[in-house]
């Protein structure tokens, strides 16, 4: 086949495989596509990370099939490259592949706002069919590269804000049916713990206005006067449940040791809690980020784990506040999602840009971990 129709081709099939759904499963097909179309012996994507110099190869993006790839590209030309290039000479093409059966090789530049991110390279170990480029097939060729960086960046990109977009709105959900709940629920509290005292109250106060005997009155006003600080320790209570007094007296390992030993005495598992270089107290806003990141956790353990046994570790390490909450449960499915839980944890850390993920062990327990910046 000619070709600028093999070209014209795989720009059709890469429009069909770019409609389907799954993003790995269209990253997966590209290279095999690539491939199969230009009758090459491999094709390999190297991205750009932001920790790294030059490019990584992508395994799991790249079908390798007959040739052996190098795992990164150091060539500085690469950030130049704004268009395609076919390399013919074998010398060149074994320089760029770094293998030594290379005989021709194709690259092709992934941008995003005219910055070239990484490469798309071909590679023929004999005869290749792209050897008669014309000046038209190069012009095709410039319509098939916008298409990669679509597939390997910007819908990427796009699949994460969707499943954002979609964690947020779980989120608000969530935070509005919080919100109603504990209206509700301080609502009952008003009116079944403090509504009767008032009440009893009154009752006591309008006897003791008909009465004359200063005695009884006497004896009256102590028993009203002992209703009174019960009633202010129960408000004091349900505000607590709003905002730990604890945590905001006396910070952030206070608080968190309080939680940590209701938690054993009522569910029973068994919980370490280890703290290191926790001194000077950090801001109230990570203070309650971790408290509620620890309540959330041991939440999650309890309802979900199975473990009997969990270790919660809390450090300041130079200018960042680390959690761990490890856990020797079953750990998570392979196909679990995040619960609302663990999806609060993530915003709200996201919010302080710090970092939170999770090491999953299915049999053996999950671990928890945030990182925030102190700053």
């Amino acid at each position: 086949m000619p070709v600028n129709k093999l070209i014209i081709s795989l720009l059709k099939d890469l429009s069909k495989v770019s409609q389907e759904t799954s993003n790995k499963v269209v990253r997966e097909k590209v290279s095999k596509l690539m491939c199969s179309v230009l009758e090459a012996d491999g094709c390999a994507v190297y991205l750009h990370h932001s920790d790294k110099k030059g490019l990584t190869l992508s395994k799991e993006d790249s079908f390798l099939k007959g040739l052996k790839f190098a795992d990164s590209w150091q060539h500085s030309e690469w950030t130049l490259l704004s268009s395609p290039q076919y390399i013919h000479e074998p010398e060149q093409a074994k320089a760029f592949t770094e293998d030594i059966s290379c005989q021709h090789c194709l690259i092709l530049p992934l941008q995003l706002e005219e910055q070239t991110l990484g490469i798309v390279l071909v590679g023929w170990s004999k005869s290749s069919p792209v050897d008669d480029l014309s000046p038209e097939d190069y012009q095709i060729l410039q319509v098939i590269t916008p298409r990669l960086s679509d597939i390997f960046y910007i819908y990427p990109l796009l699949s994460h804000l969707t499943q954002r977009e979609k964690d947020l709105a779980t989120l608000y959900h969530k935070a509005v049916k919080d919100f109603e709940d504990n209206k509700k629920q301080i609502s009952l509290e008003l009116h079944d713990e403090v509504g009767q005292v008032l009440t009893s109250i009154l009752l006591q106060l309008k006897l003791l206005q008909n009465s004359n005997d200063l005695e009884y009155i006497k004896g009256r006003l102590g028993g009203l006067h002992h209703i009174t600080l019960e009633t202010l320790e129960e408000v004091r209570r349900i505000s607590q449940n709003l905002r730990p007094h604890l945590l905001e007296k006396l910070g952030l390992k206070a608080a968190v040791e309080v939680h940590v030993n209701e938690y054993i005495q009522t569910t029973g598992i068994d919980v370490e809690l280890r703290t290191h270089n926790l001194g000077e107290r950090v801001s109230e806003a990570l203070e309650n980020i971790v408290y509620r990141a620890v309540q959330e956790g041991l939440t999650n353990v309890a309802r979900h784990s199975g473990a009997n046994k969990v270790v919660i570790s809390l450090t300041i390490k130079g200018n960042n506040l680390f959690l761990q909450i490890l856990d020797n449960g079953k750990g998570m499915e392979k196909n679990h999602k995040d619960g609302i839980g663990l999806l609060g944890i993530k915003e709200r850390v996201s919010r302080a840009q710090g970092k939170f993920w999770l090491i999953n062990k299915p049999g053996l327990g999950l671990t928890i971990n945030v990182l925030l910046p102190l700053a």
